[in-house]
């Protein structure tokens, strides 16, 4: 199986669902993705729903996918993750936050959508 992602337009936010196996790399390449595709379309907020990928990071892998996310995304007003329990450690979330970004993860994708139109 592969890692791959669809990026969904014509919502008040980008939307980006990934799937599959994925490494710090393919993580660190998604959230420039992200980045990128958020300014050039003029996208002030994003949600990524990570619930179909599976990854094997370690402590310090999720320190720098969180620093590398809150970099890419610099530019979005918020961010919201959606992971499964199995896939969620915090590290990354902290990390992020940490770095700048406002940034939550969330178990329900429902939960993020709201708190992402939120003020």
């Amino acid at each position: 199986m592969s890692f791959s992602l669809r990026v969904h337009h014509g919502l008040p936010y980008l939307m980006v669902e990934l799937e599959g196996p994925a490494t710090l790399a393919d993580l660190c390449g998604a959230a420039d993705l992200v980045g990128t595709t958020a300014a050039k379309a003029g996208y002030q907020r994003a949600l990524l729903d990570l619930r179909a990928t599976e990854s094997m990071l370690a402590f310090t892998d999720h320190l720098q996918l969180g620093t590398h996310v809150a970099a890419a995304m610099a530019g979005l007003q918020r961010v919201a993750s959606v992971a499964s329990l199995t896939n969620r450690s915090g590290a990354s979330e902290k990390a992020a936050q940490k770095s700048g970004l406002t940034l939550r993860t969330f178990m329900d994708i429902e939960e993020a959508r709201q708190w992402l139109q939120g003020q």
